[in-house]
């Protein structure tokens, strides 16, 4: 099935932001068959909660200039008229070079700091990327004091975006937490300017040196698409390139809730912008939270949530005006990515900065809609003035990607069961790139719910088409409920220790460590950890709020907590085999194979196997010991227990070869030691028994295997049990 993701056009607007009278606040609901109400933030205690201040002129120092060059008319036409598939938003700017600051090096040499009227220090570098609809900078942090302050704007602009370090750091904390330790993850990427040119200003307070600053821009996103200015009466035709049956939302009053929830988000992977929506939801208990959701195949890891600028009010001010709503704000600040799946296509987020006031938390359905339902899409396509489409949900659809490199899809019929999306017939208006994420609502009596978000589809102004969207219940089922349902949550945090590996999973669903190993829970939750070694590795056991060995355990969410699960690599895995000599009535264990032959050859004494065997291997070698033919004993003892095995070589050290001692004559095999008395998952229990001979005047010899019912046998013959001294692989 084609789709329609074509993202073309984005910029923030530069212009001072306008805050939202305060609006009544909206009393939150009781669930109603599971169903929860929209939600209508008030205004925040600190209205100044965007990030764009007035410039302290005066201090501005005269900025190092830097151009990067003009691009080739072929490169800037590959880019603008780049091939889109269905899936994957199209890029709004593509990621150029800055070689004068590739390296921290380069740019100490080119900041040129003064002293600031407060006694810190101040200094500024332009950079200029000709041709250039807007720009992001990538700024790569090596080292960066959290007092520092970072100011984005253009020359000549009488505001600017200010950022401070702790919330820079944060942001590269939250990638590096996710499993991301590359350069990508410790690049912050400014907020939007508008323009060819931007100016980054870095002051530092008094008492903190450049020295602590290690900082280089490698990089920059080059929008190539016209900026959105935020004046009245600009018109629709100068302000997006939405196709002509599309409708505007202001014409549908009965919809501004859901319009206020709905937002336009750009975001930079890899140095490339792109475009999509997305919805601001409510919770059971209204408690705020700013969760936001979109599609995976827009955001799908931290580092590029971490980019995520969202455009709030994004619409015209009266049905078909063609006028930009005055009332239009923006927010930085990035967001934490809670929860992904590709296979419903889902980006679960909390934004970093909360939305403007007036901004609704949209309510949401999780059940599946009826057949032949009337449901509405709002959206931004082509990043224009928000628009509104109308449709019916037509049938359960079975989505998989037909290029992973894409993201490309095809789609097959399916049932409530084992379709995860939504197939919607368009009676007016349709979608188009920029509308990828945006949500799908279903309208209930008076109430509307959200039951989706696009994945993609071929709707258009030329004939009937459909488009899928993801299905919302399946996702809450999966995994949002932890954060929607009610109640404050506790984090719990996971982390894995030793050489070996392996994952944890969560049930309810939120951890899946090594990807993302640490996710909120309500309050009271028992959330269930199941830990799986890799191959070639072992599950040792837990230690934190866990403990014990066993593959899984449970913990009780009342307060933020953290588990370890060890994993340890397994090596030298083999075939331990007994033997029985009648003879003597003595045991013996051989894990080497060329022994054994040797051993079943006859040549030294009438040895035979009990038909007993155990796997050798894990981390812990066992000691092999030898008495003597004479003084004795005439016989093996092995060990897996450290302090054991150094207390023989201590008395082998103390004790003349004329008494009978023990003779430590090699590490023999691998294997994994018990833990208060019980081995580790994957693992089977080795006991061992000793025939007393010390107190019976016979040579010691000791029993071990893996069979419990032989351990039996002989401990009624007068043997002493010592119980489970090693654990063999299964």
């Amino acid at each position: 099935m084609p789709g329609n993701f074509n993202s073309y056009v984005v910029s923030a607007l530069w212009a001072l932001l306008t805050i939202v009278p305060t609006p009544s606040h909206a009393q939150p609901f009781e669930p109603i068959n599971g169903r929860v109400e929209s939600f209508t933030r008030p205004a925040p205690a600190d209205a100044s909660v965007s990030s764009l201040k007035p410039r302290r002129t005066s201090i501005s120092p005269l900025p190092h200039s830097i151009s990067i060059g003009a691009i080739s008319t072929e490169k800037k036409s590959a880019e603008i008229n780049v091939n889109s598939h269905p899936g994957t938003p199209r890029k709004i700017g593509f990621g150029r070079d800055v070689p004068e600051l590739k390296n921290t090096t380069d740019m100490a040499t080119r900041l040129k700091w003064q002293n600031t009227p407060q006694g810190g220090k101040i200094a500024a570098i332009s950079i200029t990327s000709p041709q250039a609809k807007g720009i992001r900078l990538g700024i790569l942090v090596r080292r960066l004091p959290e007092e520092v302050t970072f100011r984005f704007y253009p020359q000549g602009a009488g505001v600017a975006y200010e950022i401070a370090g702790k919330e820079i750091l944060e942001t590269i904390q939250r990638n590096l937490d996710a499993g991301d330790s590359s350069d990508a993850a410790r690049t912050y990427w400014s907020p939007h300017i508008e323009g060819e040119e931007v100016t980054l200003e870095i002051e530092l307070p008094s008492g903190v040196s450049p020295d602590n600053l290690e900082i280089a821009i490698p990089g920059v996103s080059h929008f190539f698409f016209d900026a959105f200015r935020a004046a009245p009466r600009v018109k629709v035709s100068r302000i997006g390139q939405a196709d002509s049956c599309e409708i505007d939302v202001s014409c549908y009053s009965e919809w501004s809730s859901e319009s206020k929830s709905t937002a336009k988000i750009i975001f930079v992977d890899s140095g490339s912008s792109y475009l999509c929506s997305g919805t601001l939801l409510n919770d059971a208990a209204s408690s705020g939270t700013p969760y936001f959701l979109s599609a995976n195949h827009c955001i799908n890891n931290q580092t590029v949530a971490s980019t995520l600028q969202s455009f709030w009010f994004y619409r015209s001010t009266a049905c078909n005006s063609g006028t930009l709503n005055p009332a239009f704000q923006t927010r930085t600040g990035g967001a934490t990515l809670l929860y992904n799946s590709q296979s419903t296509d889902t980006s679960f987020m909390q934004l970093g900065s909360p939305p403007p006031a007036g901004a609704v938390y949209a309510g949401w359905s999780p059940s599946a809609p009826e057949l032949f339902a009337y449901v509405v899409a709002i959206h931004h396509p082509q990043g224009d003035l928000q628009k509104i489409s109308f449709g019916r949900f037509q049938s359960f659809q079975d989505c998989t990607a037909t290029n992973p490199s894409t993201d490309s899809f095809d789609c097959t019929f399916a049932n409530k069961t084992t379709g995860k999306f939504l197939d919607i017939a368009y009676t007016s208006g349709i979608t188009e790139g920029g509308s990828s994420g945006s949500g799908l609502f279903e309208a209930i009596g008076n109430a509307h719910y959200l039951i989706g978000q696009l994945r993609g589809g071929d709707s258009s102004c030329f004939g009937i088409g459909s488009d899928e969207y993801g299905r919302f219940d399946v996702a809450y089922s999966a995994a949002l409920h932890q954060w929607l349902n009610a109640g404050p949550t506790f984090l719990l945090s996971v982390s894995k220790l030793s050489n070996g590996n392996g994952t944890v999973i969560s049930s309810p669903s939120g951890i899946n460590c090594g990807t993302r190993c640490s996710a909120p829970f309500t309050q009271g939750a028992n959330v269930t950890l199941t830990a799986t070694p890799a191959s070639g590795s072992i599950f040792f056991g837990w230690s934190g709020a866990c403990s014990g060995i066993n593959a899984t355990c449970s913990v009780a969410l009342n307060t933020p907590k953290s588990v370890s699960a060890t994993f340890s690599t397994i090596s030298a895995v083999g075939i331990v085999v007994e033997y029985y000599n009648p003879d003597l009535d003595h045991y013996f264990i051989a894990a080497d194979p060329g022994e054994q032959d040797f051993v079943d050859s006859g040549a030294v004494g009438h040895w035979q196997r009990t038909g007993v065997t155990f796997m050798s291997g894990g981390i812990v070698p066992v000691c092999r010991f030898y008495g003597s033919i004479s003084p004795g004993p005439n016989s093996h003892f092995y060990t897996a227990n450290a302090d054991e095995c150094a207390q023989l070589k201590q008395l082998q050290a103390t004790t003349p070869a004329t008494q009978k001692r023990w003779n430590f004559e090699s590490l023999d095999f691998l294997t994994m030691v018990p833990v208060n008395g019980a081995c580790p998952t994957h693992t089977s229990p080795v006991y061992r028994a000793y025939n007393n001979g010390f107190s019976r005047g016979l040579d010691s010899n000791h029993r071990i295997t893996s069979n419990q019912t032989a351990i039996q046998e002989v401990v009624a013959r007068g043997w002493i049990n010592e119980g489970v001294v090693m654990c063999a692989l299964q």
